[in-house]
């Protein structure tokens, strides 16, 4: 693999520091540019934030991403970077990416990813939910992974585990491509199950993020005939319902269907557990069994 690493921190550090004429030339060429290839292919897909600049296509897009900018407090900005390189979370992330390559092999499965992109973003903290543990990843187009985060006592010793997660996605949608309108629920919630036992596999279940383990036992119980059902339902906007619960219905534009918050994420991630216990097999050699194999080899839904 030819790793790729923008260090669109230390870009942010520079504008952050810089006079103040210009701070926001400086984010634009040390920050923006180098993330071209993380924003522009999205932007014709995200809502405009209320009163936009659209002649300004960089500073628009890390607005509404919800990138840190020199337009934020310079001083929490400043002090937000400095905890991240006390934590080592860029050098940590770095390692995490390169050891989940290496546990994947994709070269070794025909996956034309040959080369990886990887960069982390300092985020606003104000768009940043605490649901999330003021973290976040990307990791569904091929050949792009970012971090973004806002340092806390809870993420920042698992901001590397969410690496192994998002490459797993790289891979995993380059060997069952993703296609937004065929997609079907179950295919996506083995997706995010998947990678989520194969960052625990790489960092330890214990730097899992919330999403993956925040229902109870009961709750799964009562999940699953619901779930069973919709496994064959396509198309992304019915997936984020399944996936995300309501909690994010009404900012992101889906129909709420009366399930908890990332209820997808944890159901998936049981379920795949089953699936690893009932066969032996790793979540990294898993990457490459089809979505339909893991649900009837893992038993998880028979009875429900």
């Amino acid at each position: 693999m030819e790793l790729h690493a923008i260090d669109a921190l230390t870009g942010l550090r520079a504008a952050l520091v810089a006079p103040q004429e210009r701070r926001l030339d400086l984010f634009r060429t040390g920050v923006m540019e180098p993330l071209r290839p993380f924003w522009e292919p999205f932007m014709g897909w995200m809502p405009q934030v209320p009163g936009a600049d659209q002649r300004d296509p960089a500073l628009n897009a890390a607005r509404t991403f919800g990138y840190y900018t020199p337009e934020h407090d310079l001083s929490q900005g400043l002090a937000a970077l400095d905890r991240l390189d006390r934590a080592g979370a860029w050098p940590g992330c770095l390692d995490a990416l390169r050891r989940a390559w290496d546990a994947l092999e994709p070269e070794a499965h025909a996956i034309p990813l040959q080369r990886v992109q990887f960069t982390f973003v300092l985020g606003d903290p104000a768009r940043l939910d605490e649901r999330n543990g003021h973290y976040t990843g990307f990791g569904g187009r091929p050949g792009i992974v970012m971090v973004m985060a806002w340092p806390t006592d809870f993420n920042l010793p698992r901001l590397s585990a969410i690496v192994p997660h998002e490459l797993h996605h790289n891979v995993r949608f380059s060997w069952e491509p993703f296609v937004p309108h065929e997609t079907t629920v179950g295919q996506y919630i083995v997706a995010e199950g998947l990678a989520e036992a194969f960052a625990a596999e790489i960092c330890g279940e214990a730097l899992l993020g919330p999403w993956a383990t925040m229902l109870a036992d009961e709750q799964i119980v009562a999940l699953k005939p619901r779930y069973r059902d919709a496994l064959d339902l396509r198309g992304f906007d019915t997936i984020r319902g399944y996936l995300f619960g309501d909690w994010a219905a009404e900012q992101t534009g889906y129909t709420p269907l009366g399930l908890p918050d990332f209820a997808g994420y944890s159901l998936g991630y049981r379920l795949v557990r089953a699936y690893l216990a009932r066969t032996g097999k790793s979540a990294a050699e898993t990457t490459y069994v089809p979505w339909r194999e893991v649900v009837e080899e893992s038993a998880f839904f028979r009875g429900a």
